[in-house]
């Protein structure tokens, strides 16, 4: 095995869709629109086949019961397909969404949380830097209550 292997030319490969998010929004809407037609079309086959199955008479020696769980039996598997082709397309869009939240807005957001720890960091560290004290407020003397219901409370007052 060697490391010349020359770039396969309409391939999809790892490395196209960590390029960027346009890159991987076009993989997945490709993906989305191939299979599209063919979930459809697997959803109008099994709409067909039960109704082939349902319209079958009963074997002799069925119970009541037994033509449907043969049916069901028999249906099963082919169901199964159609629900995990629907699977596919829904963990192909989690898998886009999950890249771009963990893989680049998560290092966007913790550069900025590391921005702002050392900018802290660095204010702490200079503390030889004289702040600027917010001014006092004057003291004002007492206002004298213009309402006498506690007023006879009052301790400085005398009289």
């Amino acid at each position: 095995m060697s490391n010349d292997k020359q770039p396969r030319k309409g391939v999809w490969t790892p490395d196209l869709l960590a390029e960027g998010p346009e890159k991987r929004r076009v993989f997945i809407e490709q993906r989305r629109q191939y299979l599209a037609p063919l979930l459809a079309e697997m959803k109008a086959l099994a709409g067909e086949l039960d109704a082939d199955i349902a319209e079958r008479p009963g074997l002799y020696g069925d119970l009541p019961w037994s033509a449907w769980l043969r049916a069901r039996k028999t249906m099963k598997p082919f169901q199964q397909a159609v629900e995990d082709l629907e699977m596919v397309i829904e963990h192909l869009t989690v898998y886009a969404a999950r890249y771009k939240a963990l893989y680049e807005e998560l290092p966007e957001e913790r550069a900025e949380k590391k921005a702002a720890k050392q900018r802290v960091r660095e204010l702490k560290a200079g503390g030889g830097q004289q702040q600027i004290a917010a001014p006092q407020p004057e003291a004002e003397p007492p206002v004298a209550d213009p309402s006498p219901f506690f007023s006879h409370l009052d301790i400085r007052k005398t009289g």
